[in-house]
């Protein structure tokens, strides 16, 4: 369990609690996990702290001095889309439950709160957070991994040539643009190349992955067209 909160050490924490004896609680155990925790007893302060440190992850109640927790939680979505939301609440209140999920809450909590079930949360999130920087989602199943350098299809590598991984390496690696002959024929055979060479490890990828996964244009070269 130690090493899945681990990924936690690299994220920082914003706390929302009028509760004073419930937020220095939050705040002792969550420091001892969390890159930094910043903590507030209302709403307004909280977002000041927001705008000063954009925290990775909040974790508010609903009810709380200044706007409400989860007007709070759709400002902060404003200034920073991707933070990880957690509400907690002391009653159930089938409003509240159906306005987070608009709002988009990650994590709805009963009081009195579970740290297991937040440490849990948040740290599995970081890891699918760390996947995607580490891969490259190419469509119909297939990804690139970009540390091992190889291409997969429902997590199973694919048989790949050498020129055929760099060429896609230097697709992807112009993924906005479209490569030249020249260019590919410079990078990936680094000395002449026909264009028939070019065009057959072309041809390769395409039946090996699929067909519209590389476009090209007379004049302009090859360009990867991700889904």
């Amino acid at each position: 369990m130690q090493s899945l909160y681990n990924s936690l050490k690299e994220k920082t924490l914003l706390i929302v609690e009028d509760d004073e004896s419930t937020l220095n609680s939050l705040h002792k155990v969550l420091s001892l996990y969390f890159k930094e925790v910043h903590s507030a007893s209302n709403t307004y302060d909280a977002l000041f702290l927001f705008n000063k440190y954009e925290n990775d992850i909040v974790l508010s109640d609903i009810q709380v001095p200044g706007i409400d927790g989860l007007s709070f939680i759709e400002k902060i979505k404003r200034i920073k889309k991707d933070t990880y939301c957690i509400v907690m609440t002391a009653f159930n209140n089938e409003v509240y439950l159906d306005r987070a999920v608009e709002v988009g809450i990650s994590l709805y909590l009963k009081k009195p709160i579970d740290m297991d079930e937040i440490l849990v949360s948040v740290a599995s999130f970081c890891l699918k957070e760390k996947e995607k920087d580490t891969a490259i989602v190419l469509g119909q199943s297939y990804s690139y991994d970009l540390v091992k350098n190889i291409i997969l299809k429902d997590n199973k590598s694919i048989n790949l040539t050498k020129k055929e991984l760099l060429v896609m390496a230097l697709l992807l690696k112009n993924k906005d643009s479209y490569v030249s002959f020249e260019v590919l024929e410079q990078v990936v055979w680094q000395d002449d190349a026909s264009s028939d060479a070019i065009r057959m490890v072309i041809l390769g990828l395409r039946k090996k992955l699929f067909s519209s996964l590389i476009e090209n244009r007379k004049g302009l070269g090859y360009r990867i067209n991700l889904e």
